[in-house]
């Protein structure tokens, strides 16, 4: 009722070109019993809406989500931009929208909005409810928009978790929200909240809406790059606050989900972006992440290193980048991204000439004492011998003493590294010993290096000392 006056008010201002206009009309069309007899009802909305069994019907109702998104309604619907989607010219409250200078929602009490954001909340977080919320003409604006425009720091938390909350659509959806630029700048402006909660609903939406190929490039087209600089920022973030950030485990683990993504255009703008395979690397050398950011920034960069190539002008930063992080060794990814570089046979020159590569290289392939350390030895072996198979990059392969020792190691296996590293005529004695022997033919899971492998790794080991 009180939204109909309103509506009614505004009419005649403007038929009757009354002084102050339809902004005067429409803050004097409600009286203060009916703002308080709106919050009340709004809170008892709100508590409804906690109710599992009620979500549902409540969203379901007819004509509760147009007055809830009414009710939140702080801005002129003139100012949105106009291809703004999913907009209904016959619906009363965007005539009002159209017609008043000011959203609807201005008129009422802020303990009103408050109840009516946090209803929202509730109802988005019933799945079945998702992709009807999404439907309803500028509902997910004037969430987005509460972020901006309410001084209270919980309406702004709702706010954060309901766009959370619709982000995740349903089962059979992912919602197109990359394409709105409030959500976007809303999003932007949650990620850098005071609250740690706050900053975790703002990365997971960002993630639920990266989980889409035709959003990822979206993202990673918008203003140039500045989501992915505000990842980075994230995941980069060695404040001693924030070392168990659960928004920096979704930022690395969004940035993942964008590499994954199918559509050339997002991985290029993410080779490409300054400054984003340096701070994946540098992540992993730093003693303030978490071990679930390292395990995201390995396997992010192991995906760059799947569909970066010579030429391109990436490259180079990308090697740089897994020099920087080549001590880790929690995982194989970092090992398995040489691997990949050096299956690409233009690759492989770059490679060798790359300051500090070959001895990062060799120095994984020689690692000992970790769980994962015998995948990274036959990743970073492999590696080696993909790359010994080019002419070009032999003699500079030959000329590294870390290079060589690795080779000679994997040639006979991996079980006895102590007794290798005593004296050379120790190395040569054993490896005399056991070619002869069913060692070679042992798995690398189990120390040793497979049949086939073992034998392309000593034909490698012949050209190199053939090239020295």
């Amino acid at each position: 009722r009180p939204f109909r006056r309103i509506q009614r008010e505004v009419r005649w201002a403007e038929k009757e070109n009354m002084p102050g206009g339809p902004e005067r009309a429409a803050a004097t069309a409600v009286s203060r019993a009916q703002k308080l007899a709106v919050q009340k009802i709004t809170k008892l909305l709100a508590i409804y809406s906690l109710v599992p069994q009620a979500k549902i019907p409540m969203a379901r109702c007819p004509g509760m989500l147009p007055v809830l998104v009414t009710i939140i309604d702080t801005h002129s619907f003139n100012r949105v931009r106009p291809a703004a989607p999913a907009l209904h010219p016959g619906s009363n409250s965007r005539r009002l929208q159209t017609q008043a200078a000011s959203g609807a929602g201005l008129y009422m009490t802020e303990a009103a909005r408050f109840n009516t954001i946090a209803t929202l909340t509730n109802l988005a977080a019933a799945e079945e409810n998702r992709m009807l919320m999404l439907a309803e003409p500028s509902l997910v604006d004037n969430v987005a928009r509460v972020v901006h425009n309410e001084r209270s720091d919980v309406a702004r938390q709702c706010s954060a978790l309901a766009i959370m909350n619709l982000s995740n659509g349903d089962r059979e959806h992912v919602p197109e929200m990359a394409g709105n630029e409030l959500v976007l700048e809303t999003i932007l402006r949650l990620m850098k909240d005071d609250q740690p909660e706050t900053r975790r609903n703002a990365a997971v939406a960002l993630f639920n809406v990266a989980c889409a190929d035709r959003n990822t490039v979206r993202l990673a087209r918008y203003r140039d790059g500045i989501i992915l600089e505000a990842l980075i920022e994230i995941v980069s973030n060695d404040d001693p606050n924030r070392t168990r950030d659960e928004a920096r485990i979704n930022a690395a683990e969004t940035l993942f989900n964008m590499s994954c993504s199918e559509v050339r255009e997002t991985t290029d703008r993410m080779a490409d972006h300054t400054g984003l395979l340096e701070s994946l690397a540098m992540t992993l050398r730093s003693n303030g992440a978490a071990l679930e950011v390292k395990m995201y920034c390995a396997a992010t960069l192991r995906r760059m290193a799947e569909i970066i190539h010579a030429p391109q002008p990436s490259q180079g930063a990308l090697l740089t980048a897994l020099i920087k992080a080549s001590g880790w060794t929690r995982t194989a990814c970092i090992a398995e991204a040489f691997r990949s570089q050096a299956e690409v046979s233009e690759n492989r020159l770059h490679m060798a000439e790359h300051h500090g590569l070959l001895n990062a290289l060799s120095k994984m392939a020689l690692a000992v004492g970790g769980e994962e350390d015998d995948r990274v030895r036959e990743a970073a072996v492999s590696a080696i011998e993909l790359m010994s198979r080019d002419e070009s990059t032999r003699e500079a392969l030959a000329h590294n003493e870390g290079v060589i020792m690795a080779l000679t190691r994997a040639s006979y296996g991996n079980d006895n590294a102590d007794e290798f590293e005593t004296t050379n005529s120790r190395v040569a004695s054993q490896n005399s010993s056991r070619q002869t022997t069913e060692s070679d033919t042992t798995p690398l899971g189990d120390n040793r290096m497979s049949r086939d492998q073992g034998r392309l790794v000593q034909v490698a080991l012949k050209n190199l000392v053939a090239a020295m």
